[in-house]
């Protein structure tokens, strides 16, 4: 299955944010319990997120991607690529 890389960069205010921020924790929760999560983590000063997970397609991985409650409530903004893994 495709990979994708997804940022999520915290844009809103902080006092609506660290709430977000927990509730976004859940989201990848919910994606590694169901196996679609590889990797995540949060950048220095609870900037954003950086993950890699598996999705169908782009249409697939969109919807996940739009999924984070940073993004539904306006508190984040996202970038989406398709990643290749290296294996050496």
């Amino acid at each position: 299955m495709p990979l994708w890389v997804r940022t999520v960069l915290v844009t809103g205010p902080e006092d609506e944010a660290v709430p977000a921020r927990r509730e976004h924790v859940e989201h990848l929760r919910r994606l590694a319990a169901q196996g679609r999560l590889r990797a995540a983590g949060e950048f220095a000063k609870g900037e954003g997120f950086l993950e890699i997970f598996e999705a169908e397609d782009l249409h697939a991985a969109e919807a996940i991607a739009r999924a984070s409650p940073l993004v539904e409530q306006g508190l984040g903004t996202w970038m989406l690529r398709r990643w290749e893994e290296l294996v050496f």
